[in-house]
């Protein structure tokens, strides 16, 4: 019943950083909206489409491929970023793919704006 340690311990748990890695006004923008019960809501039905509406939707993109310019941009030093081959997970589905794995984990846009905010604007036409 307490928003504030559920989400606090999902920055530093799923993130691998502490909480002063955060900005501090960006942390208490955070924490206004997860203490909103529409929020909440809207937290938990996008974890609950996973389920159901996302599986199928996804089913039926199987096999397509993207063929306009992505981005894929992920924590180098997170979970996915040390686990998988990032980029070679996105390739047979995006065929003008440009990545970039961003120093930090989950939340490697909070991590290091400014090199995220680079690598968007080398990106953009």
């Amino acid at each position: 019943h307490d928003p504030d340690a559920y989400f606090e311990s999902c920055l530093t748990g799923w993130g691998s950083t502490a909480l002063a890695d955060f900005d501090p006004d960006a942390l208490e923008a955070y924490r206004a909206a997860w203490r909103s019960p529409d929020a909440i809501r809207g937290m938990c039905a996008d974890y609950r489409a996973a389920l159901d509406v996302d599986f199928d939707l996804d089913a039926a993109d199987l096999g397509k491929r993207v063929t306009c310019p992505a981005l894929v941009m992920y924590g180098a030093d997170g979970p996915m970023g040390r686990a998988y081959d990032v980029p070679a997970t996105w390739s047979d589905r995006l065929e003008n793919m440009q990545s970039v794995g961003v120093p930090g984990g989950h939340f490697f846009v909070d991590e290091n704006p400014e090199e995220t905010a680079r690598a968007l604007l080398d990106f953009l036409p």
